[in-house]
Formats: C-alpha cells, sequence, structure tokens
C-alpha cells in the first residue's frame, strides 16, 4: 500500500484536490454480561472473542428485556453479532424453540449473514434451524424451512409475496412462535422502497395477531440522519436508540481526485473521464495485489470500466471481475466466494456490493464519482479497512455539478451529517396496493389497529365501491380471482424481468422499463465482459433474445417525454415567481438509439426505437418565472427565458436528490409548457418524483426551494469554465430541441449567464440582463489530437437515467 500511495502521490499530483486523513480511533469495551450462555461463552472464546464492544453490551441488555431497539453504528462495528447474541442467548434458556425471522435487504447480504451465523448456530446443536427463503432456494429446501427452521433470513420481497399470501397454510407453526423481527441496513427502506416495505411491515404485524404472537423489532443501520423518526414512520413504533459506537475505527485516507481538463478538436475545453484516472490506478492496485473494490454508477458502465482495464491482459482479466445486477445466481455466487477466498484482487461493482457483506480484507475503495448521498458515500468506503486495518479511498468526480462542488468543497462529506430518510406509508398509491393484499390475507375488518383510521376508511370504501373487497360476516374479503402481491413491486419497478438468451442459454435479466433503453433491437448489451447484439425484444413475452459480436461501440437510447399537470394541491410565490405542487401525468418513449464509438467518443450512427411508451403518475411542482423578469428577457431576447429555464433545469436534477437522500433517477426535471390563461400558454419547469404514485422528494423539495437554489447559485459561480461546461450548465443543456434557441446557445456563454440571471431573480429579486458574448475560436487555429491512451478515455456523462424509472403497472379495478 505504501508503493500504491506513491503511485498516487506522483502519478496523479495534479489530479488531487484534496486529500483528508482520518486518525485511528481506540474502541469502548465492556465484558460477556453474567446471563451469557456457558456454550455461547465457549463459542466466543473458540473464535478468539473474549470481550464485547460497548454498544454490542447496550444492544444484548435492551433486547434481553424485549424492547423495540435500534442500533446505528460504523461499518464493520460488529452489528451482526450485537443483535444475534441476546436472541441467541434467549432461544438456549427458553422452555420452548422460538422462531425468530431476519431481514436483509438484498439476497446477496443474507446469503452472506447465513455463513456468518453458521459458527454461532452450532452452539444451538440441533441441524436444520436455520434456512435462508429467497428467490434462489430450490423447492424441496423451501419445504424443509417452512417445517423445521426456527432462524428464517429472507428478504423484504419473498416476505411480501411468499410468506404473507401463505400464512395459514405453509407459515402458521413459524409465525405463531415469532418473537423477534431482525432488520439489518434500516436505512435503505426509504423513498418509494421503505414506503412499500413499511405496508408490508403493518400486513406482518397484523397477521401475527391473528396467530396470537407478539414479536419485537430489531434494527441495525450504518448511516441514517434521523434514525428515531426514520423507524417511527417505518414502523409506527418507539425504539430504545443505541448510537454510541464503541467499534474502534482504523486509519483511512481520503484523497478527493479531478479528471484533467483536455481540448477535443473542435477547440472546446472538456474534463476527461473519471476512467483516466481508474483504469492505471486498478491495473497498477492489482499489479501489487491490493485487494481493490471499485464501484460505478451503472452496470454498463461497470462493464466498460472492466473492459477498460483488463483489454489486451489475460493476466488481468483473471484478476479482475464486475459484478452488478442482472447477473444469474450462480455467477454472483461465485464471484463473492472467489472475492472472499482471494482468487480475485479487485472487483469492480455497481451498489449491489454497497452494503454490510463481508468481502473480505480489502484495502483500496475507488468511487467512479459521487454515489448520490453521504450515506452512500460511507457505505461505500466503508467496504475497506474491516478488520481494523488502514484502508485508502479513492474519490474520482464526474464532470456534473455535484460531483465537481464536492471535489471542490470536500467538507460536506467529512464534516456534514448524513441525510434524513424519507418515507410515506400512507402514499395514497402505495397504500392502496397493500390494502388488497391484507384483505387476502384476512378479512378487512371495520377498524384496523395500526392503521391511520382516515387513511383506511377512504380507502376501504374505494375498495367497496368497486368490488375489490365484498361483505363477509363483519368483515369485507377480498372477492377478485387474481393473486394480489403478485402485481405489487416493491421495489418501483413491475413485477417480473424481461429474461436475455443466448441461444438457449439464459444469461441475465433486465426489469421491462431497463430493457426498453438497453435491449431494442441492434442494441449492444455488454455481460462480463462481452458484447452482445440484442437481435429480438418482445415485451409481451418477457424475452430477448441476443448473439455474440465483436464490435468497438456501445449504444444509447434517446427519450422523448410529455409531461402535464393535472391537479393542484399547494401554491407558494418566490419573488414573484409562481410554485405549483400537485400531481402530475408523465409519458415517456425511447426514440432512437445513437451508436458511439468506444475511447474516442465520437458518434457513428444511429438508428430507430420502435417500442411503445410507458406512462405514469406521479406528484411534482411546477416553477414559473417572475413575469417582471420574464418581460425584461423579452425586451432582451426573448430566447434567454428558455435557456435560463432549461439550466436551471440540469443544476436542479443534478442537485436536488443530495439533499433528500434520492438517487439521481428518483428525481427528475423537465422544461415544457403550461397553461397560465385561457389560451395562453408558457414555459415552465418541472421538477416531480420519477416513481409511480410518487413518494415525497419532489415535495420536500419544493419545501427546501431556498436551500436548493442557493446550492445550485454556488455551483454556478464557483466553476472555472468562462462559457458552460457539464460541471454547472452545458453549453447545450439537454432536452432543447428549438433551433432558435440552440442558435443562441451555441459558441456562446448564453446558458451560463441566462441560467445566473433566473437564479438571481429566485433569490434576490433582482433582475440582471444576461452578458452574452461569443467564443467561437478562429478557423484557422490547429490542435493537435491527442495520441490514443487509455489514460485518456473519457467516460461518458450519466443520459437517460429516467429509463430506469417505473413503467406504468397493470390497470387496477381499484
Amino acid at each position: 500500500m505504501k508503493k500504491l500511495k506513491n503511485f498516487i502521490d506522483t502519478r496523479f499530483e495534479d489530479n488531487i484536490k484534496a486529500y483528508k486523513k482520518l486518525e485511528e480511533q481506540a474502541g469502548s469495551f465492556s465484558n460477556f454480561p453474567e446471563t451469557l450462555h456457558p456454550d455461547i461463552n465457549t463459542e466466543l472464546n473458540r473464535q478468539g472473542i473474549t470481550q464485547l464492544y460497548s454498544h454490542q453490551r447496550e444492544a444484548f441488555d435492551s433486547i434481553s428485556q424485549n424492547r423495540d431497539t435500534l442500533l446505528v453504528s460504523q461499518t464493520a462495528s460488529g452489528k451482526t453479532l450485537s443483535f444475534f447474541l441476546p436472541i441467541l442467548n434467549e432461544y438456549l434458556n427458553a422452555d420452548a424453540p422460538f422462531s425468530v425471522l431476519l431481514l436483509y435487504p438484498t439476497k446477496a447480504l443474507s446469503r452472506d449473514q447465513e455463513s456468518t451465523f453458521g459458527g454461532l448456530m452450532s452452539v444451538v446443536k440441533k441441524s436444520g434451524r436455520l434456512g435462508t427463503f429467497d428467490g434462489d432456494t430450490p423447492r424441496d429446501e423451501r419445504v424443509r424451512i417452512q417445517r423445521t427452521s426456527d432462524f428464517l433470513i429472507t428478504n423484504p420481497d419473498m416476505l411480501h409475496g411468499g410468506i404473507l399470501p401463505n400464512h395459514n397454510r405453509k407459515w402458521k407453526d413459524f409465525l405463531s412462535r415469532l418473537r423477534y423481527i431482525v432488520i439489518d441496513e434500516v436505512h435503505i427502506y426509504r423513498g418509494s422502497f421503505g414506503s412499500h416495505v413499511s405496508n408490508v411491515f403493518r400486513r406482518l404485524l397484523r397477521v401475527c395477531g391473528i396467530h396470537a404472537s407478539h414479536p419485537i423489532f430489531i434494527c441495525s443501520s450504518a448511516t441514517v440522519g434521523n434514525p428515531k423518526e426514520h423507524v417511527k414512520a417505518l414502523f409506527n413504533r418507539g425504539f430504545h436508540i443505541i448510537s454510541k459506537d464503541g467499534a474502534p475505527r482504523p486509519e483511512r485516507e481520503l484523497y478527493f481526485m479531478n479528471p484533467s481538463l483536455a481540448q477535443s478538436h473542435g477547440h472546446a475545453l472538456y474534463r476527461k473521464g473519471p476512467a483516466s484516472i481508474s483504469i492505471p490506478l486498478l491495473r497498477e492496485a492489482a499489479r501489487r495485489k491490493i485487494r481493490t473494490i471499485c464501484f460505478c454508477r451503472s452496470r454498463q458502465e461497470v462493464e466498460r470500466l472492466h473492459r477498460a482495464v483488463t483489454d489486451g491482459s489475460a493476466s488481468l482479466k483473471k484478476q479482475i471481475k464486475p459484478y452488478r445486477g442482472g447477473l444469474l445466481p450462480n455467477e454472483r455466487r461465485k464471484l463473492e466466494r472467489d472475492l472472499v477466498q482471494g482468487r480475485i484482487t479487485a472487483i469492480i461493482s455497481t451498489n449491489a456490493l454497497e452494503l454490510g457483506i463481508d468481502i473480505g480484507d480489502l484495502e483500496l475503495c475507488v468511487l467512479s464519482g459521487h454515489p448520490g448521498t453521504v450515506a452512500s458515500f460511507w457505505q461505500q468506503a466503508g467496504r475497506v479497512g474491516r478488520k481494523e486495518k488502514p484502508a485508502t479511498v479513492v474519490y474520482i468526480a464526474k464532470d456534473n455539478p455535484i460531483d465537481q462542488y464536492l471535489v471542490n468543497h470536500p467538507g460536506f462529506i467529512t464534516e456534514t451529517p448524513v441525510e434524513q430518510a424519507l418515507l410515506n406509508a400512507d402514499n395514497p398509491y402505495i397504500f392502496l396496493q397493500h390494502l388488497p393484499c391484507m384483505a387476502h390475507e384476512h378479512p378487512l375488518r371495520e377498524q384496523e389497529p395500526g392503521l391511520v383510521p382516515a387513511v383506511y376508511d377512504t380507502a376501504l370504501e374505494i375498495l367497496k365501491s368497486d368490488r375489490t373487497v365484498v361483505p363477509y360476516h363483519d368483515t369485507f374479503r377480498y372477492a377478485l380471482q387474481d393473486y394480489p402481491a403478485r402485481g405489487v413491486n416493491l421495489r418501483g419497478m413491475t413485477d417480473y424481468n424481461i429474461e436475455i438468451y443466448c441461444g438457449t442459454e439464459v444469461i441475465g435479466e433486465l426489469d421491462p422499463i431497463g430493457a426498453r433503453g438497453t435491449l431494442y433491437k441492434d442494441a449492444i448489451y455488454q455481460h462480463l465482459g462481452r458484447r452482445y447484439m440484442s437481435m429480438e425484444l418482445d415485451l409481451e413475452k418477457k424475452l430477448c433474445r441476443v448473439e455474440p459480436v465483436d464490435v468497438d461501440y456501445y449504444t444509447e437510447a434517446h427519450w422523448e417525454g410529455r409531461i402535464e399537470m393535472t391537479e393542484r394541491e399547494e401554491q407558494k410565490l418566490l419573488q414573484g415567481a409562481q410554485l405549483d405542487f400537485g400531481y402530475i401525468y408523465y409519458n415517456k418513449q425511447p426514440k432512437l438509439y445513437k451508436k458511439i464509438r468506444e475511447r474516442s467518443y465520437e458518434n457513428i450512427g444511429y438508428g430507430p426505437i420502435t417500442l411503445s411508451a410507458f406512462e405514469y403518475d406521479t406528484t411534482g411542482f411546477s416553477l414559473l418565472p417572475p413575469a417582471d423578469w420574464e418581460k425584461a428577457m423579452e425586451v432582451f431576447d426573448k430566447r434567454c427565458i428558455g435557456a435560463g429555464l432549461h439550466g436551471l433545469s440540469y443544476l436542479l436534477r443534478h442537485t436536488a436528490p443530495s439533499l433528500c437522500m434520492a438517487a439521481t433517477s428518483d428525481i427528475a426535471t423537465d422544461v415544457s409548457l403550461i397553461e397560465v390563461a385561457h389560451q395562453s400558454w408558457k414555459s415552465a419547469l418541472f421538477m416531480f418524483d420519477a416513481v409511480e404514485g410518487g413518494v415525497g422528494y419532489a415535495e420536500k423539495i419544493f419545501e427546501k426551494i431556498n436551500i436548493c437554489l442557493q446550492l445550485c447559485f454556488e455551483i454556478l459561480e464557483k466553476c472555472d469554465c468562462s462559457a458552460g461546461c457539464p460541471s454547472c450548465v452545458p453549453p447545450l443543456p439537454p432536452g432543447i430541441a428549438d433551433d432558435e434557441l440552440e442558435a443562441l446557445l451555441i459558441e456562446s456563454n448564453a446558458s451560463v449567464e441566462c441560467t445566473r440571471s433566473l437564479l438571481t431573480m429566485l433569490r434576490e429579486g433582482s433582475i440582471i440582463i444576461p452578458q452574452i458574448q461569443s467564443v467561437a475560436l478562429s478557423a484557422n487555429q490547429t490542435i493537435q489530437a491527442p495520441e490514443p491512451d487509455y489514460a485518456a478515455i473519457k467516460m461518458k456523462e450519466k443520459l437517460q437515467r429516467a429509463s430506469k424509472i417505473l413503467k406504468k403497472k397493470r390497470e387496477r379495478l381499484h
């Protein structure tokens, strides 16, 4: 590691914008509890554990007193032992065996925890008491688990679709003995996913009540800014919060790097992509056998970076592997085993490995771009230094506003508290999906404990009126023929995947929304370092046929959208600007794709996409510029209105997620016409949740609009460019399809100046006329083309994040 740090300091001297050293911190320890079972004491000593961290002891005492408990501590702080120790102690001391439900948000984490529990479970001296129930569990194993397991590891999706609907036939014995419900990584349950899962927990407690069990909740979280409020919203119960972390912290070194600027053939300056740093860094780390993990923002980015790093080197292909969603179960398991056992040196991953899975003693973490939240930053950085060994974290900024702000203001990461998690279990769209599931599991009563009466009464009337439920004695039973849980997807997407075939072999799967922007005919699909061409995508049959190809380009879809505010709920004025919050209808469709050559990133062709649009209803707000500013711009140049709105739209899209613990794909912006009077239309900026039904992100930004505009202004003012760039506002922001507006923006600083003018008006109420200047260079200036070099590869910007947002679900009778 010392030699690798010297390599970083010398090779990337001009790219290092900040260096932070987080000193080692000693731990706080406590003796084993006197009530600890002797067999557990013996097993812990066998594993070399002679003391507990202070937070582990506090958790033991709280859980032993049957209190709902939340443990908030850093990564690699022994959270698993914190909750499993008191549970196992109670299990050994109990007169009759009880059952325990352990929920993990991902399959990878649940399988990892199964092996973690294995050692301690040996003290039970009964085989078959621990089982994992997920989509990869064979049918015979499922039957065994239902009959014999006392400790069940699963995920919210299986609880929702596999356990609760069958509680009376297959899970009655397990649920009637349920004493503890353990939820790890509880900060993950936010936004749309958290709102869905909160309703699943309501259903679980309702079913437990039917079977006469009254379990307590035990939660753990590494990073969340409002732990008490978050678990209250998630479970509607008060918790004992343990936030004093007694685990030692190893020394960690943080590098904040910004790729270099370069000049293109067209004379314009551009910033190289993060791959210009990550490629040589990963190669050097692999050469020195440094165990490394590199996080990228998307699946295709993982595949492309892996190909670029390993291209031309057979040894590197054996040492470095890609890991992402969409891999088959056996592929995931093999990669996880190889990484833990040291058969591979480095792994390039999406956030699929962000959570607390134990992937060995990694030493170097590379973050290719900001993961979206401070919480995720520390989660990913926490994958290294897990065994009290010093660790190095390298953050490489992309060329977008929030990344450039962070690389020049590292205190936002190291000093700012992590964001607050947001969810709304009573979101009407989400609640109305789970109420039929409740009725299917057990008939609904006039009053249901744990549900808000005002919301429940109205929702029940809706289900009565459309005959989803019908009277049954003094209750209301589910009356339809379908299986209501099957149509509800907790992760915000549709409830099925497209299977990807190469010949007769399934090589992967993808949700239908992602498939529209990734698997259209002639698209290039990248999988485990190989390229395939999509020959046929059939959304109705849920399959895609691909064939291997050897090409030097990738494809990218271009989308078009239509937006309309259908109902206004709230309105406010901001320096004369009108902001309306309400319900929004959105229609989006992929229209064409571009072929982009690897390394040079030149556009070498395009083709049509003939897939149907997807549409959904959500929540958001519109911003109509101040009338005085509009009049001043119309006198100067009316095109400045559109330039300012598109520039602000770009800034908001990239900065707003950092204020409400959302991902870039959770929030969308658009500039569209809005009717202000009879047959009178004006351009307005829209920001809305890219989640069907909405979840509250745009509403939070609506409340914090002044803070958000201030952050946008700081990013614009502190950028070093003179005429606009992706780090603040591009010279031609995305979404513009107006020839006159393009003529104003191209080869001028209009995008920056018009956006600055609009932001000044919204913040201060002052009208500033944009100082627009031409930046065209003389045609006879000769610029020598740079020589091809891996270190000079420019990674593409974040494009079409909205391709992952939801397709409108099938119509329901309610």
